[in-house]
């Protein structure tokens, strides 16, 4: 029925955008690219070129044609074009003809690197406000999500929730006369700030 349609659509849509929203950012923070918006260069192209990889794909019956997390291990090595990529194609082509010698390989003997991967992507944490409540928590449940639900978008939709949650908590205890620990630590003096006070008087 049409309504069934509607829902699948929106559902592939929003986990899709996610996924991908989630993966880029990801990507781009890894090589220093975001801006003090959240932004990067030629964003629009970004995800205007993985949208119609994504239609193509479906056009053909494959699964969807987005970017992956993978391609953080070319981007740690030194990565910064999309010539990476073109090997990597290259090399997946080549892989076709050596396919029932690569089966042989069990999978967890790959998933070490992807490991490694993720340890060092692991330095974007640093950037989390962790002496903010909501942005502690959050944080923490978006990161412990993806692993356990084997989905970016999964993790990042209860992030989301739970940031909602955290507000809405906070904001139910200013009724009590209890005030939010989140807009005390916005007011207070970041450490860079904190920093450059302290050298000045020094």
């Amino acid at each position: 029925t049409g309504s069934e349609y509607v829902l699948a659509l929106f559902t592939l849509l929003y986990v899709d955008f996610l996924d991908t929203s989630g993966t880029l950012l990801a990507m781009v923070s890894s090589m220093d690219l975001l801006d003090e918006n959240g932004d990067f260069p030629k964003s629009r192209a970004a995800f205007s070129t993985d949208a119609l990889a994504t239609i193509l794909g479906s056009v053909f019956g494959l699964s969807p044609i987005t970017s992956y997390i993978e391609s953080a291990a070319g981007i740690e090595v030194g990565s910064r074009t999309g010539l990476t990529s073109v090997f990597t194609g290259l090399f997946f082509f080549i892989s076709i003809f050596f396919a029932p010698i690569l089966a042989s390989i069990p999978a967890w003997a790959t998933g070490g690197s992807l490991i490694i991967v993720g340890a060092l992507m692991a330095r974007s944490l640093a950037k989390v406000k962790w002496d903010n409540p909501a942005h502690a928590i959050t944080a923490f449940v978006t990161v412990m999500m993806m692993p356990l639900t084997y989905s970016i978008a999964y993790g990042l939709i209860a992030g989301i929730m739970t940031w909602m949650v955290c507000k809405g908590v906070f904001f139910a205890l200013s009724f009590a006369g209890i005030p939010d620990p989140t807009l005390e630590v916005e007011e207070d003096e970041s450490p860079a700030e904190k920093a450059e006070k302290f050298e000045d008087e020094s």
